[in-house]
């Protein structure tokens, strides 16, 4: 096993015991936040907001993780499946486990797409976009290796429907 996937594992095996059987997002964010020793905020951001985030050559993010000087916030695009919000969420706070940093340069279009947060409070931003470097890999591979464990009691509202309540 190399470094970078030690890392993940590590990471994962730490925070396991905040994992809720069955999964439940919000008794996740607030373990999590309570480990962490600081308060995790989600905020849900109209998707038409974020194309400019980045500017367009970076790709338009599903997910950020602002780390202020006061909490953590995970800001995902509002409308997203629940699947797809804990999927963000799980891999936001892989980068909060495995402490990533992109410090707080690149904060353009923020003011815009979160005017509540004081941008002078923000240490450090990432989101969840592409995956062309080592940190979101590490993020993603931890998102998928947390819900793993919870997948077959998490059902997204399509499959829901599908079979119905249950």
């Amino acid at each position: 096993m190399d470094e970078s996937t030690g890392r993940v594992f590590a990471g994962r095996a730490a925070i396991a015991h905040l994992v809720p059987s069955p999964w439940d997002r919000g008794r996740f964010v607030d373990a999590l936040g309570e480990w962490r020793g600081r308060p995790i905020e989600l905020m849900a951001v109209e998707a038409d907001a974020l194309p400019g985030v980045w500017g367009p050559v970076r790709g338009t993010p599903c997910g950020l993780w602002l780390d202020t000087v006061a909490a953590d916030v995970i800001a995902y695009a509002a409308g997203t499946t629940d699947f797809h919000v804990d999927q963000i969420i799980a891999h936001e706070a892989g980068h909060m486990v495995l402490d990533h940093d992109a410090g707080a340069d690149g904060l353009t279009g923020l003011a815009e797409l979160l005017p509540d947060v004081d941008l002078a409070t923000i240490r450090r931003v990432l989101r969840r976009s592409e995956f062309a470097d080592h940190q979101e890999d590490e993020a993603e591979l931890f998102a998928d290796l947390l819900l793993s464990s919870t997948s077959r009691w998490r059902a997204s509202r399509p499959m829901r429907s599908f079979w119905g309540d249950q």
